[in-house]
């Protein structure tokens, strides 16, 4: 099956399902998955040698594409080696710990390119020596699918307009090959694959069955010790962890509690990205007043490298606890339950004056790394930010004045509500989504949506995390849970240093915090959810729902994203669909014609047949009785019945005036049939295959009818005949 008819729509087909991996990754991942298609092309029409290049042009193409040429010493393929596996180390970490899609990191291109190798030279090769378009199809179409699902369908579409029609052209032209392979069966198999592939990410089970975890502290809220660092996603612990107790708190002020910061944003999530001894703006400068406040924090069900306090923590109780430029602290070895440590923090006091007087004076440093913006960023955000400008008339503002406007929009004007509840599948779509139509989410979404409409103003911004103030459970003592734990925002002011925003509708930054630039009131609440604070809201809903909802269902489970009667209808459309199978044997064989009889038998022993040894008796050369018995023998049963049938039914054939009774014969022989197994008669009533041998030697049949008849309209030479 070598031929270009054959090659080009396989290659297409197969190119395009290698180069849809890029749906994994957000941005920069084209061209390696691209080049690891090609390769798969290459290796899969390799003839003989298919199988011997394979596994060493995966690694070979792997390694140039990510790492550049390979090293000539023996030392330089250990070091490599030894990168590579920290690299797939971490790759395992953020596919385990975030969402689809990724970065294009050099750990996971490691582990994605040799799977899209495999898949494709394997599906290639499937077709060229193997002669099994089929499988091809399948394997191509399948991948495809599950790329869909997992990316909730985001980006897949054009991938599968180009596949669909390569996938039939491939089926349709091998159906004309010898391959054995029937055309109305290629077609079968090709709408079946097509199917399977469109319902995929429409299955009511899709999204809980292939969403990753979002972090690898799953045990929050089940007792177990959850572990905080600064990516982790907050949204878990406001939901399945929002009970954990994980820090106590000793303060004279009620303050949040700082534990890191996010610097870079590459459009999916935040990182951090601060060095060492590197300069970037001051963080509190020396002529803003300072209050300084101790703290005393006990690490309950938490692990943490990470040190909380009010910001900006000036000193330690931790021996060897280290300062990172961005006024955060870490210990080298985790802190664990029952551990205790003090803090000495510095709280800034700028007064309004000075934040409205900074200027935009701002260091080189900091303009590179706290206004980068994402390249291909959502339209909607410096929409957004326009129109934030025009609305608050900021033509002529201060850096202060465009960070309050951005924080009341969020707040107040822009309609946005605090829900927990909602689930931006995609990350890469969330910021779009919620600044769009959305306009629901809770801390991340509103603190990353000030940091990104902040830098769209030329504001330096960052995104920090840490914790709000918590439950006081006696005087200046407070019980930090879940669902306690925060983002918000820190905005960068020459002369002044960083000072904090709180963008989330019901949160507000403490009073010891802001006490000489407190946020401005409101000019009234959008309604009485913006006023209550999160932890409020959720109490009134709880405490409400029985009353407006008698048989509320708990609107965090995803089961009940469908309702009961829609399983009814998947489970009712199911057995239809497998009843359908049976009941057309048993339709074509209602006529009860010699022919109709011995197509019934024939399929029912080749359906019973063990995988692999259905095509046995498929040969032309065979007659009826040998194809009968031949059948008869590998399945297992009498012969004598299916002989006697095979004699009557060529004397049907034959006989100019034939006699015999097929009828009885043939019950007869269906009598010897019953004497198998019953679970293997259900599952050869179940099987498909002889009705799609069935539908393809008709339509073949169909073709060679329609072929003559159109010989006999057209005359030799090319000129067309009478009627």
């Amino acid at each position: 099956m070598g031929g270009w008819t054959v090659r080009v729509p396989l290659y297409v087909a197969g190119l395009v399902a290698g180069v849809a991996f890029s749906v994994l990754f957000v941005g920069g991942a084209m061209a390696y998955v691209l080049g690891a298609a090609i390769v798969a092309t290459l290796v899969g029409s390799a003839g003989a040698w298919r199988f011997v290049l394979i596994l060493p042009a995966a690694a070979l193409y792997t390694i140039l594409a990510v790492y550049g040429l390979p090293p000539l010493s023996f030392g330089g393929w250990e070091s490599l080696v030894g990168q590579i596996g920290l690299d797939v180390w971490n790759a395992m970490g953020t596919m385990y710990a975030n969402p689809i899609p990724y970065s294009p990191d050099p750990g996971l291109l490691v582990i994605v390119l040799p799977i899209i190798v495999l898949l494709v030279a394997f599906a290639v090769s499937a077709t060229l020596y193997e002669g099994s378009p089929v499988v091809s199809i399948a394997v191509l179409g399948l991948t495809i699918g599950v790329l869909s699902t997992v990316s909730f369908e985001v980006g897949v579409g054009p991938f599968f307009a180009i596949f669909l029609p390569a996938a039939v052209a491939l089926l349709l032209v091998t159906a004309g090959e010898g391959t054995g392979l029937p055309a109305p069966g290629a077609v079968a198999a090709g709408l079946l694959v097509t199917g399977v592939v469109l319902s995929l990410p429409a299955m009511p089970f899709a999204e809980a069955a292939i969403r990753p975890a979002t972090m690898d502290w799953t045990r929050i809220g089940t007792g177990g010790t959850s572990r905080l660092a600064v990516e982790a996603d907050v949204g878990d612990y406001l939901t399945a962890g929002r009970d954990a107790e994980l820090l106590r708190v000793e303060s004279p002020e009620p303050l949040l509690w700082r534990g890191g910061t996010l610097d870079f944003f590459d459009g999916v999530r935040w990182s951090s990205t601060t060095e060492p001894e590197m300069d970037y703006g001051e963080e509190v400068a020396d002529g803003v007043a300072t209050r300084a406040v101790v703290q005393e924090i006990k690490v309950l069900q938490a692990e943490t490298d990470l040190l909380f306090g009010g910001y900006r923590m000036t000193d330690v109780s931790i021996p060897g606890a280290q300062r990172s430029t961005d006024g955060s602290w870490s210990t080298s070895t985790p802190l664990t339950q029952g551990f205790s440590y003090r803090v000495l923090s510095q709280i800034p006091q700028p007064t309004a004056a000075q934040l409205t007087g900074a200027g935009t004076g701002y260091p080189a440093e900091v303009r590179e790394k706290f206004l980068q913006l994402p390249q291909e960023r959502p339209e909607v955000l410096p929409e957004t930010a326009e129109k934030i400008m025009r609305d608050y008339d900021l033509a002529d503002a201060t850096p202060y004045e465009k960070a309050r406007a951005i924080e009341r929009y969020l707040i107040y004007d822009g309609g946005f509500t605090y829900n927990l509840d909602v689930d931006y599948n995609r990350a890469d779509q969330a910021i779009e989504e919620f600044l769009g139509e959305g306009k629901e989410g809770f801390c991340t979404q509103f603190a990353t949506s000030m940091a990104l409409l902040a830098r769209e103003l030329d504001v330096p911004s960052r995104v920090v995390y840490g914790a709000t103030t918590g439950r006081e459970d006696d005087e200046n003592e407070y019980v930090v849970t879940g669902y306690n734990m925060h983002t918000w925002v820190e905005v960068y002011f020459p002369g002044v240093g960083w000072y904090p925003f709180e963008p989330t509708p019901g949160s507000e930054i403490p009073s010891a915090m802001q006490a000489n630039a407190p946020r401005p009131e409101l000019p009234g609440a959008r309604d009485e959810a913006v006023a209550q604070s999160p932890g409020q809201r959720q109490q009134q809903q709880q405490e409400e729902a029985p009353q407006n909802e008698p048989n509320a269902i708990d609107r965090a489970d995803p089961a009940s994203d469908s309702p009961a009667w829609a399983y009814a209808v998947y489970a009712g459309m199911l057995v239809l669909l497998i009843a359908l199978i049976p009941l057309t044997k048993r339709l074509l064989a209602v006529r009860g014609g010699p022919e109709e009889l011995y197509r019934d038998l024939t399929g029912r022993l080749r359906d019973a047949l063990p995988p692999g040894k259905a095509a046995l008796a498929d040969s032309p050369a065979l007659t009826p009785t040998e194809r009968l018995l031949l059948l008869a023998g590998v399945v297992g049963v009498a012969v004598e019945p299916f002989r006697e049938f095979a004699m009557v039914y060529s004397e049907s054939l034959y006989a100019q005036d034939p006699r015999a009774n097929t009828s009885r014969a043939y019950r007869k022989a269906l009598h010897e049939y019953g004497t198998l197994p019953l679970p293997r008669r259900v599952l050869a009533a179940l099987n498909p295959a002889s009705l799609l041998l069935w539908a393809g030697r008709w339509v073949l049949a169909g073709k060679t009818r329609l072929g003559k008849k159109l010989a006999r309209r057209w005359k030799p030479g090319g000129t067309r005949g009478d009627g």
